[in-house]
């Protein structure tokens, strides 16, 4: 009996009553706007938004998601650079003398490039409605970047051959001009 006269005295603010819906608003009553206790969430708005405004509301959206989608493919496309620093750490940690570990590490530095040039297109196929023509080129720039640094490790290996030496049975053999020959006078 006690709790029936505090339920009926003291309303609870999560206590409603079901009240005919001519007396309420949303099914809710209480003293606040619109006959409501709960506040508005955040961004409700009831009056009604122009059909220009809303055209302009949505034509800011769709430049700042092509924005937003620039500013990613460019991120995207100097991503190798970061990529440039490790690399070059690793190949200066392997050394300059030709052991398998060296080699594995240069030509590891040497395929990850190739075949995210070979791949491009499919990389920057998400940005589609966005030219990207420049990041492209700065991503295979920079991948080559990092090719070429890979094949300077190489020729510091000895693996290409960039000396003479490399290439001595490409030589011909120049005719003689003149012969010799030995021989015992006979007496």
């Amino acid at each position: 009996a006690r709790s029936r006269q505090a339920s009926q005295m003291s309303p609870r603010r999560w206590d409603f009553g079901f009240a005919s819906e001519s007396q309420t608003k949303g099914g809710r009553t209480g003293d606040g706007p619109n006959g409501s206790s709960l506040p508005k969430p955040p961004g409700y708005s009831e009056h009604a938004v122009e059909p220009g405004e809303q055209s302009k509301v949505a034509q800011r959206n769709k430049e700042q998601q092509l924005a937003l989608k620039t500013k990613k493919a460019w991120e995207l496309a100097i991503s190798p650079g970061g990529q440039f620093a490790m690399n070059g750490f690793m190949l200066w940690m392997s050394g300059n003398q030709p052991n398998i570990f060296s080699i594995m590490i240069t030509s590891y530095v040497m395929y990850n490039p190739l075949k995210s040039i070979m791949s491009a297109n499919a990389t920057f196929a998400r940005f589609g409605d966005i030219p990207t023509l420049l990041p492209k080129v700065v991503f295979i720039l920079i991948n080559l970047a990092v090719c070429a640094f890979g094949v300077l490790k190489m020729s510091w290996l000895g693996l290409l051959p960039t000396e003479p030496a490399d290439w001595i049975s490409f030589y011909r053999v120049r005719p003689s001009i003149e012969s010799v020959s030995g021989g015992m006078p006979i007496s």
